[in-house]
C-alpha cells in the first residue's frame, strides 16, 4: 500500500459513512455518478451506471434519478449512499455506522438487502459499528476492539458467541450470546417437526430460510408452542420449542 498513489488508492475504496454523507444541492443520480466522474467516466456510462445502482438497491431510478437528498426518507438516503459507493466497483467497501440514522424496522430491512447484494458483488467489506447484533448478522469475521485499539478477539461469529476470548468480549457479547448467534442460523427443513393439523392455517407462518430468531419469536408468541413452516406455498413442518431446544444442543461449531 505504501507504493500506492494516496489519491489512486483512495478513489479505489468505497465508503459509506454516518448520516450518509450526501450532496444536498446535487440530485439523486449526480450523487450516485460521483466517483465515476472523478474517474472520468463519460456522461453517458455514469448516467447508465447510476440507474443501474439505483435499481440494484431498490429504488426505480426513474422515480428517484431526480430527487434530491432532502426528498427521500432516511432509509432512502441510505440507499442511495450505498449504490454510491459501489458505482465504480471498488474491490473494497469501508463502512462507518452505516444504517445508524434509521428507524429499527428500515434499519433490518436495509441490513437484509445489504448482506445480500454484497454478497452476489463479492465486494470485500469492512464495517464499523457498535451493534453487536448487526456485526454478528453481516458479518463473516468480526474483530472487538477496546479503548486505544486494542484488539481483544478475532474470529468468526460462532467461534466469537461461543468462545469469548476475554472478559471484556463476554461483556461486550452479552449473556444472551447463544441467542443472538440465532440471526445467523436459518430454519432448514431438517430442523422441522411434523406440523400438527391446527398448523397449516396458524398464523404467523414462517418460511424455510428465514432466521430461527425470527422463528424463536414466532414460537414464543404462539400459545400453540407450534408454527408452520412453508416452502414454495407447501406446509413443510412446523418450529417448536424441542425443534428449537435440539439445534441449541449441537456443538457450537454446528451453529
Amino acid at each position: 500500500i505504501a507504493t500506492e498513489d494516496p489519491v489512486d488508492l483512495r478513489r479505489g475504496i468505497g465508503y459509506v459513512i454516518q448520516q450518509v454523507g450526501l450532496f444536498p444541492h446535487q440530485s439523486v443520480r449526480t450523487n450516485v455518478g460521483t466517483v465515476c466522474r472523478l474517474l472520468k467516466w463519460d456522461e453517458a456510462r455514469i448516467a447508465a451506471r447510476a440507474d443501474e445502482m439505483l435499481d440494484m438497491v431498490g429504488l426505480d431510478p426513474h422515480q428517484f434519478g431526480d430527487r434530491y437528498p432532502s426528498q427521500l426518507s432516511g432509509g432512502q438516503r441510505q440507499r442511495v449512499g450505498v449504490a454510491r459507493a459501489l458505482a465504480a466497483d471498488p474491490p473494497v467497501l469501508l463502512m462507518d455506522e452505516p444504517f445508524g440514522a434509521v428507524d429499527p424496522v428500515a434499519r433490518a430491512q436495509l441490513q437484509g438487502h445489504f448482506h445480500t447484494l454484497v454478497k452476489s458483488l463479492g465486494t470485500t467489506v469492512m464495517m464499523v459499528t457498535h451493534d453487536i447484533d448487526e456485526a454478528v448478522r453481516l458479518g463473516d469475521r468480526i474483530a472487538v476492539m477496546r479503548a486505544g485499539g486494542v484488539l481483544e478477539q478475532y474470529a468468526a461469529p460462532a467461534e466469537l458467541l461461543a468462545r469469548p476470548a476475554t472478559d471484556f468480549v463476554a461483556d461486550f457479547v452479552g449473556s444472551d450470546r447463544v441467542l443472538r448467534g440465532l440471526v445467523r442460523t436459518p430454519i432448514e427443513r431438517s430442523l422441522l417437526d411434523a406440523p400438527a393439523p391446527q398448523t397449516a392455517t396458524s398464523s404467523p407462518q414462517l418460511h424455510v430460510g428465514d432466521s430461527l430468531r425470527v422463528g424463536l419469536s414466532c414460537v414464543l408468541a404462539e400459545p400453540s408452542g407450534s408454527v408452520s413452516v412453508m416452502e414454495n406455498g407447501e406446509v413443510v413442518g412446523a418450529l417448536t420449542m424441542d425443534a428449537v431446544h435440539r439445534h441449541l444442543r449441537r456443538p457450537a461449531e454446528a451453529a
